[in-house]
């Protein structure tokens, strides 16, 4: 038998398999013994099939198992048992030639990591955005957590485009605006600034009053199907949001009995607005971090991981349908059209890697115990409890380590960018001349927005 190693390109090559007939013959003739062992058959004790029978009945199948297992076992031993090449993602056979009797041909293709030098980051830049917190930003999430504690009362006014109506809909034939029978629709009920309803009803309902009606055209159907259907609208009941005092009460029942003073409630507030917006101008930075680094090196990526990336998007997608793909899913345009998300993930997955070995980056016990202590800060955990927690669940103290190894990446890269601090407005703009140059989907863009900073789960 002889085999070969050639290369295919930086970071591709193919292992090639030739044997002879003779040379695959000893390894067939042993499991064609094997397989009369285990044969059964009428009129025959149980291992004693003639061997000419059991050679014509699965002879092709053995000996293709055979010809596999020999390429199998040659790729181990030839590539990965002698360490000569870092191989990354699963090998795959791009030519197996045998048929019974005959010569084997059969060539594995396989992907390495790449070999590339850091770039000099002297001089490069990336973005950091600095969004300070106002007094508005308080009142506005104070707002919040009252309108979200609201009681909905009921009034005779007209309805605003703030209110909650209930309201009956039936259909009417178009020709003689009769009602139709069996085509009424009672007590429905929605706030008026719900977009997921037609516009069309929401703008004529404002102005209304309860007991008030109308007649309706509304549109039907979807896509290409849209047309429109003939009612008459009742406005059964107006509610608006009756807003609590903020006191005492209040303030202790948003907070789970941890303040009331308003004082209090409104610096924590302003702490977790702060917060909130670091962070997002951390994370953005952060983005543009890979993004930069990503483009200033431009290295080649193995087939072989990038399958292996594309395979992690389907399993996510299908955990995030339920666990099973609809019918009729077009995998492979899902899979082509995400390639060039999955080279360049596995293009960052290289020079992250790079960076931690050259940096001696790693992850200490010390670090994981400041982590304990600051997740515990709140006293409701203490740090040893937490450190045994993330021992005992599978998976978790990877994880924290990904994490931490992450955290110390960012940093070096930080300590290397030039750093330039904009406001939210310079940020959208620069985002949306990328987007208009389509270098950026709109997702991306700094948005004015907040996470709760008071929950349910505080």
């Amino acid at each position: 038998m002889e085999t070969t190693i050639r290369q295919i390109n930086e970071v591709e090559f193919a292992f090639e398999v030739n044997a002879t007939a003779a040379d695959l013959e000893p390894e067939i003739a042993r499991a064609l013994r094997t397989q009369r062992a285990r044969s059964t058959m009428r009129g025959f004790r149980p291992g004693r099939v003639p061997l000419s029978l059991v050679k014509k009945l699965y002879g092709k199948t053995v000996g293709e198992a055979v010809a596999a297992e020999t390429v199998q076992k040659a790729y181990e031993a030839e590539v990965l048992e002698r360490d000569a090449h870092q191989v990354l993602g699963q090998p795959t056979m791009t030519a197996f030639e045998y048929e019974p009797g005959g010569d084997l041909h059969a060539v594995v293709q396989f992907g390495v990591r790449p070999s590339f030098e850091l770039k000099d980051l002297t001089g490069e830049t990336v973005s950091k955005l600095v969004r300070p917190v106002t007094d508005a930003d308080v009142e506005e999430e104070i707002l919040r957590l009252r309108k979200k504690e609201a009681d909905l009362v009921p009034v005779e006014e007209p309805a605003t485009v703030d209110d909650y109506v209930v309201i009956d809909l039936q259909r009417l034939d178009e020709g003689t605006d009769t009602p139709i029978i069996g085509e009424k629709q009672e007590d429905v009920a929605f706030m008026l600034k719900d977009e997921e309803q037609p516009e069309a009803l929401r703008s004529a309902l404002v102005g209304m009053r309860p007991g008030e009606s109308l007649r309706l055209d509304l549109p039907h159907g979807h896509g290409d199907h849209v047309h429109t259907h003939r009612y008459a609208v009742t406005v059964k009941d107006v509610k608006r949001q009756e807003l609590p005092e903020l006191d005492a009460d209040f303030i202790k029942s948003v907070t789970k009995d941890r303040l009331e003073d308003e004082a209090a409630l409104r610096e924590e507030i302003r702490s977790h607005l702060v917060e909130a917006w670091e962070r997002r101008g951390r994370e953005m930075m952060e983005e543009e971090m890979v993004e930069r680094m990503v483009d200033l090196h431009p290295i080649p990526v193995p087939s072989s991981v990038i399958e292996m990336y594309l395979d992690s998007f389907v399993k996510d997608l299908e955990s995030y349908v339920g666990g099973e793909l609809p019918p009729g899913f077009d995998e492979a345009r899902y899979r082509a059209d995400r390639r060039p998300d999955a080279e360049r993930q596995a293009r960052w997955m290289f020079i992250r890697d790079r960076l931690i070995e050259e940096e001696a980056l790693a992850v200490t016990d010390e670090d994981r115990q400041a982590f304990f202590e600051k997740t515990a800060g709140d006293g409701k955990l203490t740090p040893e409890v937490l450190r045994q927690y993330y021992k005992a669940m599978p998976g978790l103290s990877e994880q924290l380590d990904q994490r931490l190894i992450n955290e110390k990446v960012f940093a070096f890269l930080a300590s290397r960018f030039d750093i330039i601090e904009k406001d939210l407005e310079t940020m959208e703009a620069e985002a949306e001349v990328r987007r208009t140059a389509g270098a950026v989907p709109a997702s991306e863009a700094p948005k004015e927005e907040t996470a709760p900073v008071v929950s349910d789960d505080d």
